[in-house]
């Protein structure tokens, strides 16, 4: 939220320099974020220019006339360097020492070899924090392999479940692969920060894009790990109230969890389903899951869809719309709230960009327009030679201590989006205590086999994101069992919450409530649609969150509909801004001394994501949408059918096999005229020996013939076999990887990213690593997630102060529970 909307003046990163030397959006959309927030962002550039500058979306042929560069590099200064000349390189090291945070992007030792050596000046600078960004990471036997957007996303096992089952897997629009990692950038950059204000000692952060993706799979990542289940793509329907249907102008959205199902039957007008059992789960009764689909279907059908927009609001039920960028630009609630900002660009001219999806109590953010190629290159090392260059460098602790060492976060959320973000911050060393009511606890504890002993502790999916937290079962509706969690409140540096909007308030534990009783407090708040406006009330679970947000309406098979992703989308991403967030408001607490209140919204989030159709709609520039697997810039660009792979089963929650799942996909993405010299050499089939493909125009006008020939050559062949000929031709490729398979998968056992432990109930588990890697601080041994209440009594002596005595009394009277009462 801009400073006009807030009333704040401050910057929170004022005096931080930031210097970006990555060429991919996962680089420059993190830092974004710190640019945004008062950072000096120092954009390094090869004299050609970064490649963002290149792409498409366009709104002329000039380098300084790229949509995509300049949403991912608002408020940033350019500087070129060219790394093969001795000044330029000099320069550039006087550059990098000033810094408090370099991002990269190189392979591995491309960087050293050009004579830019980041761990010497880590050396040098103790408390420099250096994030590198890549597709597969700095190590293992596939870190030097070259990717793009289709293929990163490919790696990670989020588009195996994406699409429809009868067609190739699909790719979601834009560069979601590096925005995604973008959002890691950003978080966990401003974690190291913190840690490296607190204690002097920087760090070195490895993150894979790969493995960004793994990490957020929803039930499918814990499925495949825990029961060794594969997923399989579900098309626009996953179940009935957790779908996309056509209406009378369109299409409209639904995400139902059982507690809302009520809402919609009552809204089609099928009151009389409501206290059927058969239709409040309709995962385990397929037969009534048909049956209400068509109900559905049928009452969509006859409406627009604002109607049913409208109509949905009136009775809390969570439908939504399939919001175009003309639409949200125009949307009378995200103009009221601020979000979106003019800028003039000197060769775009003024145009609209997303503002940023959180707002900070006591800061604001600000939106500048982004550099013109080498604008600020003089400024900036005239500076150099002034010998003005901010920041200071602090001693380093001996003995480097986890990220988040020392700090206590109260964990009111639920699901995945709250108990997600959680998740980095109790894998950095935080003590996070999740908290549930004795009869309202986590709703996917339920997603677990029936008929067992404590089957409420035994969902893979709770356990895979509740992971190294405490568990505290509390009723705070009770007047004691609040005036125990405000006791913990006295003692605590982060209070979290993803609830309804004005449930915190209701309950006397809104921000005003916590900072009275603890001034240093940071109260985050994840609502959907920010905590006022006209849509705050709704309900939106993750599907909702990217239908609103844009991402659905311009992702789809070509001529097909819009299509959802193959999470809940909304979710992951949410959840890992706001831990940037928090880190944010913890560092911005260690200057100043006093906490903050956090709103996180997540459609907006989700809108930062899409950022340059955003843009380009302001411009009036045309992007085509529901491209399928197809790409602006880069022909071909595909996705193609292998041999077929068996083992693979599908089983269900109780661990029964219902199929096997054999297909098999590769991605193939050609950016460049040499790298289609390179593939036509590899393939050798002479239809593609045609001088009209050596351009980019001709390969597009015959993207069907050359789709035609790749796909008979990937047949009968493994996808694994093509991948690593195209790639040690320098060829960009992936197999399509599903959940399933990242568990088998080479390259990440290599970097040990599939991680053993222990849960009291269900034996030895899987789970994949924390995302971050650090080069120096430790990360502890993987702790089970809370079995329900597990901690009560150590929790409520250890934080709320209570003895024996009171915290028997709260348990005789079922304030608190090891046992769900509902």
């Amino acid at each position: 939220m801009s400073s006009e909307a807030t009333g704040a003046t401050r910057s929170v990163l004022d005096g931080v320099r930031v210097v970006d030397m990555s060429d991919d959006v996962a680089g420059a959309f993190g830092t974004r974020f710190f640019a945004a927030w008062g950072a000096d962002v120092i954009k390094v550039e090869a004299p050609t220019g970064d490649p963002a500058r290149h792409l498409k979306p366009r709104a002329e042929d000039s380098p300084d006339a790229g949509i995509l560069f300049a949403y991912l590099n608002s408020g940033k200064r350019s500087v070129v360097a060219d790394l093969s000349q001795p000044g330029d390189r000099e320069r550039l090291v006087q550059l990098l020492r000033t810094a408090d945070i370099v991002v990269e992007s190189a392979a591995p030792g491309e960087l050293a070899a050009t004579g830019i050596d980041l761990e010497a000046l880590r050396r040098e600078k103790p408390s420099l924090v250096v994030c590198s960004v890549t597709p597969y990471g700095k190590t293992g036997p596939q870190a030097s392999w070259r990717a793009t957007s289709l293929t990163s996303f490919a790696s990670g096992g989020q588009m195996s479940v994406c699409g429809d089952e009868w067609e190739p897997p699909l790719k979601t629009a834009g560069h979601q692969a590096g925005y995604q990692g973008g959002l890691h950038v950003f978080a966990a950059c401003t974690s190291a920060l913190l840690a490296a204000t607190r204690t002097g000692q920087g760090d070195s952060l490895d993150i894979s894009l790969q493995e960004v993706q793994a990490a957020c799979l929803e039930g499918y990542g814990p499925a495949a790990l825990v029961r060794g289940s594969e997923a399989a793509r579900t098309s626009n329907q996953l179940r009935a109230i957790w779908g996309i249907y056509p209406c009378a102008d369109g299409h409209v959205g639904v995400a139902s969890m059982a507690r809302q199902t009520g809402s919609v039957w009552r809204l089609i007008g099928h009151p009389e389903l409501v206290d059927q059992p058969a239709f409040r789960n309709l995962q385990i009764d397929p037969e009534m899951n048909s049956v209400a689909e068509l109900l559905i279907g049928e009452w969509t059908a006859a409406r627009t869809a604002q109607q049913i927009f409208e109509e949905a609001g009136e009775h809390r039920a969570p439908f939504s719309l399939i919001a175009k960028p003309r639409d949200l630009l125009e949307a009378p609630g995200l103009i009221a709230a601020g979000f979106w900002r003019e800028v003039d660009h000197p060769v775009l001219g003024k145009h609209l960009q997303p503002g940023m999806p959180f707002e900070m109590s006591g800061a604001c953010d600000e939106i500048r327009r982004a550099p013109l190629l080498g604008e600020h290159t003089e400024e900036v090392f005239a500076d150099l030679k002034a010998g003005t260059p901010p920041g200071a460098t602090l001693a380093a602790n001996a003995a480097p201590k986890p990220i988040f060492d020392g700090i206590r976060v109260l964990d009111l959320s639920q699901v995945w989006a709250g108990p997600y973000c959680a998740r980095f911050l109790s894998d950095m060393g935080a003590d996070v205590i999740h908290i549930e009511g004795p009869a309202f606890p986590d709703a996917v504890r339920s997603a677990a086999a029936p008929g067992q002993d404590r089957q409420f502790d035994r969902s893979a999916y709770f356990n895979d994101y509740n992971r190294n937290k405490r568990g505290l079962a509390l009723e705070l509706h009770d007047p004691a069992g609040l005036a125990a969690f405000r006791a913990m409140v006295a003692n605590a540096d982060v209070v979290l919450e993803n609830w309804s909007v004005g449930v915190s308030d209701r309950l006397g534990i809104g921000y005003k409530d916590l900072a009275a009783i603890n001034p240093r407090v940071v109260f985050a708040q994840m609502p959907a649609y920010g905590n006022d406006g006209p849509d705050a009330a709704r309900v939106g679970f993750g599907p909702a969150i990217e239908q609103m947000g844009g991402l659905v309406a311009l992702q789809g098979y070509e001529d097909g509909p819009p299509h959802k992703s193959g999470i809940s989308y909304g979710d992951p991403n949410a959840g890992i801004t706001s831990a940037g967030a928090i880190a944010l408001a913890l560092f911005n607490r260690e200057r100043t001394g006093v906490g903050a209140h956090l709103v996180l919204r997540q459609r907006d989030n989700m809108i930062g994501m899409v950022g340059e159709y955003m843009v380009a709609e302001s411009l009036g520039v045309e992007v085509p949408v529901r491209i399928g697997n197809r790409d602006l810039d880069c022909v071909p660009h595909g996705v193609y059918q292998c041999a077929d792979e068996g083992g693979r089963p599908q089983r269900d929650i109780i661990g029964n096999d219902i199929r096997e799942v054999t297909d098999a996909w590769v991605t193939i993405a050609v950016d460049s005229d040499e790298a289609w010299a390179t593939l036509r050499a590899v393939v050798g089939d002479n239809r593609l020996d045609n001088p009209s493909f050596d351009t980019v125009e001709g390969r597009r006008a015959a993207e069907r013939h050359i789709d035609l020939v790749l796909g008979e050559w990937c047949e009968g062949k493994a996808a694994a076999d093509v991948t690593i000929a195209l790639q040690a031709a320098g060829v960009a490729a992936s197999p399509v990887l599903s959940p399933l398979m990242l568990t088998r998968d080479g390259h990440l056992a290599a970097r040990e990213y599939v991680q053993a432990y222990n849960h009291p109930l269900t034996g030895e588990c899987a789970t994949f690593a924390p995302v971050w890697r650090l080069a120096d601080r430790p990360l502890g041994e993987i702790r089970p997630a809370p079995m329900f209440g597990q901690h009560n009594r150590e929790v409520l002596a250890e934080i709320a102060g209570l003895d024996s005595a009171a915290i028997d009394e709260l348990e005789q009277r079922g304030i608190i529970a090891t046992v769900p009462t509902a």
